[in-house]
């Protein structure tokens, strides 16, 4: 089987490898599959109760003084939304946001894809550790609050470390029910905008 697309590759080959199918690469500059391609996360479950939505800013919204959202940042009604791992993995560092934030950002190592990091920030109510694995659905912790009345959390992706690592769309790791959860939850917010990617990287 060839694929030309690689969102159309990560997703289908998680269910192909899972029915035992072998999948192989195509030929031509940008359509084949890396060999990272066999070793990238994958993102199956919101990390919150989309319907508590008060906003959703997308991955590459530019929020002004050159600074441009590298996360899918989430805004939720109140602030007791849990916040459940995307995806697989093991916790391998949990740092303490200063004031005046005052919570936590959870960094989880997908299984198979040393390269890749997932990131859930603005955090509470931890409910993991550090080398912790958990799965996909797992609640980590509690949404961190915003203002009075509503929570924020962010989930990240990034892949390299340091100064060279890069930040990508969420969207580009996710399952086919995962993206359509969030392509609706967006769309309930037309100020902004109808894609929940606007780049294809973002430097963190």
């Amino acid at each position: 089987m060839c694929l030309d697309h690689r969102s159309s590759w990560r997703v289908l080959q998680v269910i192909l490898i899972g029915a035992g199918t072998t999948l192989a690469a195509c030929g031509g500059a940008g359509t084949s599959p890396t060999t990272d391609d066999a070793s990238v996360p994958v993102l199956s479950r919101p990390i919150v109760d989309l319907t508590q939505l008060t906003d959703f800013k997308p991955f590459g919204l530019s929020e002004g003084a050159g600074h441009i959202n590298p996360t899918y940042e989430l805004r939720t009604r109140g602030d007791t939304t849990s916040v459940q791992a995307a995806g697989p993995g093991t916790v391998i560092n949990i740092l303490a946001n200063p004031a005046p934030d005052s919570d936590s950002e959870i960094h989880i190592r997908p299984p198979g894809a040393p390269d890749y990091l997932i990131i859930y920030d603005h955090v509470v109510s931890l409910r993991v550790v550090v080398g912790q694995s958990v799965t996909a659905g797992q609640v980590v912790g509690r949404i961190g609050p915003w203002v009075p009345g509503v929570g924020r959390t962010e989930l990240q992706v990034n892949r390299g470390s340091g100064p060279s690592a890069v930040a990508l769309c969420p969207r580009d790791f996710g399952t086919a029910d995962f993206n359509a959860a969030h392509d609706a939850a967006l769309a309930r917010f037309p100020t902004r905008g109808a894609n929940v990617c606007l780049m294809s990287s973002v430097q963190p």
